[in-house]
């Protein structure tokens, strides 16, 4: 049985994570207008594209995982995902676009579909071996 963790998924979203108490990072994105796909993407392309990266192998394939999984998962409830980042803007108005737009992004041509996700256990102990 594999095994998932949600921590990866939230790790992903580092690059924007608290930035709702950051007044210049509020001020730059609301001038941005971030309103259309074209924006979201371009801000993934500069700063979560980057930040995937530059992490290790391991961390990189977790991530992918965590990612792949959930939007797998057809009513997972990636809104809270955004959310709970405190990121300096809104999401998409479907919140799952986000992470959509996201694993096209980081994996171009890629499917993240699983197909038998009966054969996965979600580890939510974030002292899981291997979790830097």
């Amino acid at each position: 049985m594999k095994t998932v963790n949600p921590y990866f998924l939230n790790d992903l979203m580092s690059p924007i994570t608290g930035l709702a108490d950051d007044d210049n990072a509020i001020k730059y994105y609301s001038n941005l207008n971030i309103n259309t796909e074209e924006k979201f993407r371009s801000i993934i392309k500069d700063l979560f594209l980057p930040y995937y990266e530059n992490l290790d192998n391991t961390k990189k394939q977790k991530s992918k995982l965590a990612l792949s999984y959930y939007l797998s998962k057809a009513d997972y409830d990636f809104e809270r995902v955004f959310e709970s980042c405190l990121p300096p803007f809104d999401p998409p108005s479907n919140a799952r676009n986000f992470f959509l737009w996201l694993w096209e992004e980081l994996f171009n041509g890629e499917d993240y579909l699983i197909k038998d996700l009966k054969s996965y256990k979600v580890v939510l102990d974030i002292h899981e071996p291997n979790i830097p």
